[in-house]
């Protein structure tokens, strides 16, 4: 990935033309009437930005061309209004879009010729407002202001967010790479889940109205589903039979799902390869960061957090009298934990890594995977009958996000295998679904006698969140940390043939190999630190709030500046010292060490590095972030150094540094 991604980079710095013509071409298609709405413009864009930030596009021709593009595009579908006038209605690609017109026209006689700047930055009549300022006679003068005055404002608004996350995936970069795609993966899939749920929902219910009768069918041949159902939510509300049978078929596709991943697990089938394979996948992901991030948001399955949100909901229902939704909540929330326990205890089956004792230590199903979509998912319900129709999608796309990103973090953290994720949301949905139905059979779902339980949900939240966060996270840090065997090399193999079975190169994502170690050192990692320190070495800038605020001074002391750590085989180096260059003002020498897990004789820590050199480097015109630009030969460090050593060559030719101490030197 990282070599497509710089193949790209490279591509577009020895064709900037090129770029320019894309960006131009983008800018133009979505910003012309009706084709824009089947053009993806603004993630394009966003992309564009993106690469503004790292150095292959430059901002000011990108933004000429984004701009130049956009006066055109509006120019000619005001050209076309103003010159078919009412018969553009006629035009066939316009026939399936005469109630974007009619909106269109309405939002300009509500804002008149302000509506052609306006109506950039309004997504569903955005390609319309120029043809319909044509086709009402706009003044060609006051329209080729707001035409221009709106796309000098339309292209950063999309340049600058893609920028910013750029940016941020520079700054990820320098630390590592996997840092950076789990970013990227993040804001993408939760804007993803939380965005798409709504719609996902409305196509879903708006595909499936020869499944009605086929419902009804099956009702008049059941007669206690008919009887249950008899007087309940069909009788009140019959367009909920849509909804019903959505839920009908998400139920059984759930249950379908979790019987035949319960019989692959096992029994042992190829998806245990597939476990095998995503679990290596992600462990090849992890970074310390990336660590603290995903234990805080695991730890918001934590019985700590969704019991208090519980007991919180179940008090404030029974105080608003609401004795049945307690009810159905109690019950929903007492199987959901039944259910998972008892299938753990029944299929036994372990985690990748030992974590937790009791029934829990097994691992299928999930039960932070299970009980978030029993909990959120039926709070959700709940929180949504005191909204408005057209905002009750908010609380479940919210619980969606929280679900998805709590299964995430299971799998992330090598807490679970995929099967176990994937069955415990199986498992939790079935069952959130059958209470549900149940629930609402007998409760009226278009009204609510009550308001705040949202409120409510969120406050807890938050501060049961907080609450864990502070007096668990450690714990729960080291419980998740990743594990390394330690073992063990006489040093005299390690002096002649040894050095050569430590890793080559920094270890980034899977398989990649990023920059080239081209020190090791055998020692107390104390000891070194002191000797450098004597030697004009320091101790860069701790990366704080405070300090970060350095990236962003003009012109910046690179000594001032706080240094990223970078990541290898999922750590942060254990010792960064820098010092200056005479050779340049801006460039630093750096010095990084890891821990190779190998002792020599049973005592002696053995630690793989690299020695580069570090240049300030600008990102948007306005932060100053210091990066890795090449290594350096080891010999610099040698000269600093009154150690044993060694300098090796590997077959390819890379030099590396022995260095030793309490140790025997080797003559």
């Amino acid at each position: 990935m990282t070599e497509l991604l710089t193949t790209v980079t490279t591509g577009i710095a020895k064709h900037p033309n090129l770029a320019g013509l894309v960006i131009f071409l983008t800018s133009f298609a979505e910003s012309l009437a009706v084709i824009g709405l089947l053009v993806p413009g603004a993630a394009l864009m966003l992309t564009a930005g993106a690469l503004i930030a790292t150095g292959a596009l430059s901002f000011w021709p990108t933004m000429a061309w984004a701009v130049f593009g956009a006066v055109l595009a509006d120019g000619l579908s005001y050209w076309l209004g103003h010159y078919y006038k009412d018969n553009i209605r006629s035009l066939r690609i316009f026939a399936k879009h005469q109630d974007m017109l009619a909106r269109g026209e309405s939002f300009f006689h509500r804002h008149g010729g302000k509506s052609v700047f306006f109506g950039r930055f309004i997504g569903p009549i955005r390609p319309v407002i120029p043809l319909v300022a044509g086709m009402l006679g706009m003044d060609p003068v006051h329209f080729t202001f707001y035409n221009v005055l709106s796309a000098l404002g339309w292209a950063p608004a999309y340049l600058l967010p893609g920028m910013a996350f750029g940016a941020s995936l520079a700054l990820a970069g320098e630390v590592a790479k996997r840092l950076a795609i789990l970013i990227g993966v993040s804001v993408v899939g939760g804007w993803m889940v939380f965005f798409l749920s709504r719609r996902l929902l409305r196509f879903a219910l708006n595909r499936f109205p020869a499944w009605e009768k086929k419902l009804l069918v099956l009702l008049q041949r059941l007669p206690l589903l008919q009887r249950w159902l008899k007087g309940g939510v069909l009788d009140r509300d019959q367009s909920m039979l849509r909804l019903l049978v959505l839920l009908a078929m998400v139920f059984v596709g759930s249950l379908w799902l979790f019987f035949g991943i319960t019989e692959d697990v096992v029994t042992g089938d190829p998806l245990v390869q597939v476990n095998q394979s995503v679990y290596h996948l992600l462990q090849g992901l992890r970074t310390p960061w990336g660590d603290t991030i995903m234990v805080a948001i695991t730890m918001l399955g934590d019985a700590a957090v969704t019991g208090s949100l519980t007991l919180a909901a179940l008090v404030w229902l029974l105080w608003r009298k609401d004795r049945y939704s307690a009810l159905y909540l109690a019950i929903t929330v007492a199987g959901g934990f039944f259910l998972v326990t008892a299938v753990k205890t029944l299929t036994h089956i372990p985690r990748p890594v030992d974590m937790y004792q009791g029934a829990v230590r097994w691992a299928y199903p999930s039960n932070h995977a299970t009980i978030s979509v029993i909990i959120f998912g039926f709070l959700a319900l709940l929180c949504s009958r005191e909204l408005r129709p057209d905002r009750r999608w908010l609380p479940v796309s919210f619980a969606l996000v929280l679900i998805t990103g709590i299964g995430a973090s299971r799998l992330y953290l090598g807490a679970h295998w995929l099967s176990d994720v994937v069955g415990g949301f199986c498992l939790g949905t079935a069952w959130l679904i059958l209470l549900s139905v149940a629930y609402f059979n007998h409760v009226p779902t278009r009204s609510c006698a009550y308001r705040g339980l949202w409120a409510l949900c969120l406050t807890v939240l938050v501060l049961a969140a907080t609450v864990h966060w502070s007096s668990g996270f450690n714990r729960n840090k080291l419980r998740y940390a990743l594990r390394h065997d330690v073992r063990t090399m006489p040093t005299s193999v390690w002096q002649t043939e040894g050095w050569q079975q430590l890793p080559v190169a920094r270890l980034d994502l899977e398989g990649e190999k990023e920059q080239v170690f081209n020190l090791q050192y055998a020692g107390d990692l104390d000891k070194l630190k002191k000797m450098l320190l004597a030697r004009d070495w320091r101790q860069p800038v701790p990366l704080t709030v405070v300090t970060g605020l350095r990236w962003l001074l003009a012109d910046p002391d690179p000594f001032s500046l706080p240094i990223l750590p970078q990541v290898h085989d999922g750590r942060h180096e254990q010792l960064l010292l820098i010092h200056a260059l005479s050779t340049s003002p801006h460039d630093l020498l750096v010095l990084r060490l890891w821990p190779a897990d190998i002792r020599l004789d049973n005592t002696t820590p053995l630690w793989v590095g690299t020695l580069s050199r570090m240049t300030v480097r600008n990102y948007m015109y306005i932060i100053n972030l210091p990066r890795t630009v090449e290594n350096v030969s080891p010999d610099v460090l040698a000269q600093h150094l009154d150690l044993g050593r060694k300098l090796v060559r590997r077959p390819g030719g890379d030099k590396v540094l022995l260095l030793y101490s309490a140790v025997k030197r080797q003559p």
